[in-house]
């Protein structure tokens, strides 16, 4: 889905009444030809606001473009798709980076694409020297890698010190909720065949195909020696914080926001568009390596894909298992407690400053 064309829009409210015209804007998509016209009826039923597109464009891929735009503005992001952004700085932030980045789309979608052709295709044996604009390539996509690591560390660092904030507290006013959820039971696999006669085990498999999986790209770093002071500053807060939260939380009241929680998770929110900034640059020239490489197995140094043709292997299949022997299967299944998600708002749906 995330490489279908579409149309991006800015959508606004207006009342009937007083011709007023809302602080937020919707930023939304349709996919393929469905035209802005079309989401707008959607959104109108029921709507005591009028809804009007204030800008909108067609993209090559709309849902990465989407996902683009919500993580670049997270701060301003009120819930939803829903930003506290006017009209003038839709047309003077948000315009010009959806045509940034359409640009760059129409340069990497192709290579995308033909990225899932090459998977396919076998390689050819051929290991080879790069050329001097395949160095500069690998080189710009080191950047890219490193600086995306750092953009995540930045984010789980944020991440870390809200979930320490939460205490014994059922989540944070506006910030956190913590969801009761189930658990899968556990399955002994080991134990359930130990169970079962040869016959048997052989039919709980079922046959696929290989595959040649994705190109390696060498040559990137880990944390610890791209950035060593923030490689520890990530270890305090992971840490400091905890590793699960118990479900008796949930009787408790939530923690009061404060200005000063408002803060940390505004900070929270600005670690998105490092991160998504990070990601799409470094797939961008990962899908240029790619198609330097074409069918070639190496190039040396760079990026090495053996592709190679795919051969029938067989696996167990749960579902296979449990049709064919279920009393034995539900044997070897032990429950698990209910644990407690957490969900920190990827948007303030309070004031701030």
């Amino acid at each position: 889905m995330s490489l279908v064309p579409g149309f991006i829009y800015f959508i606004r409210e207006r009342d009937y009444l007083t011709n007023q015209v809302g602080p937020y804007v919707k930023i939304g998509l349709t996919r393929y030809q469905r035209p802005v016209s079309a989401r707008l009826s959607d959104h109108m039923t029921g709507n005591p606001r009028e809804e009007y597109s204030e800008w909108d464009i067609q993209v090559p891929m709309v849902d990465k473009l989407e996902t683009y735009m919500h993580h670049y503005f997270a701060e301003r992001r009120i819930t939803g798709e829903w930003f506290e952004m006017d009209n003038a700085e839709v047309m003077a932030l948000a315009v010009p980076l959806v045509q940034q980045v359409l640009a760059e789309q129409v340069v990497t979608k192709p290579l995308l694409l033909n990225k899932d052709i090459l998977k396919a295709t076998l390689s050819n044996g051929n290991i080879r020297v790069p050329t001097p604009a395949e160095t500069v390539m690998h080189e710009a996509y080191i950047v890219a890698d490193e600086n995306l690591k750092i953009a995540k560390a930045h984010y789980e660092i944020k991440d870390k010190e809200l979930r320490t904030m939460i205490g014994t507290s059922d989540g944070i006013e506006r910030i956190i909720n913590l969801q009761q959820k189930s658990q899968g039971a556990t399955f002994d696999k080991n134990g359930f065949l130990a169970a079962l006669t040869p016959a048997q085990q052989a039919l709980c498999n079922t046959s696929s195909q290989t595959s040649n999986g994705g190109p390696k790209i060498v040559g990137s770093r880990t944390l610890t020696h791209i950035d060593p002071a923030l490689h520890a500053a990530k270890g305090v807060a992971t840490a400091a914080a905890p590793n699960s939260i118990p479900v008796t939380n949930k009787s408790n009241p939530e923690l009061p926001i404060t200005q000063a929680l408002k803060d940390l998770h505004i900070e929270f929110l600005k670690t998105m568009r490092g991160v998504k900034v990070a990601e799409w640059q470094k797939e961008q020239y990962g899908a240029q390596l790619v198609n330097m490489l074409d069918v070639d197995e190496e190039i040396t140094g760079i990026i090495s894909w053996v592709r190679a043709a795919s051969t029938t292997v067989s696996k167990f299949s749960a579902t296979e298992a449990k049709n064919h022997f279920e009393n034995i299967y539900n044997a070897h299944l032990t429950p698990r407690p209910d644990h407690i998600a957490v969900d920190i708002e990827k948007g303030h749906p309070y004031a701030y400053p």
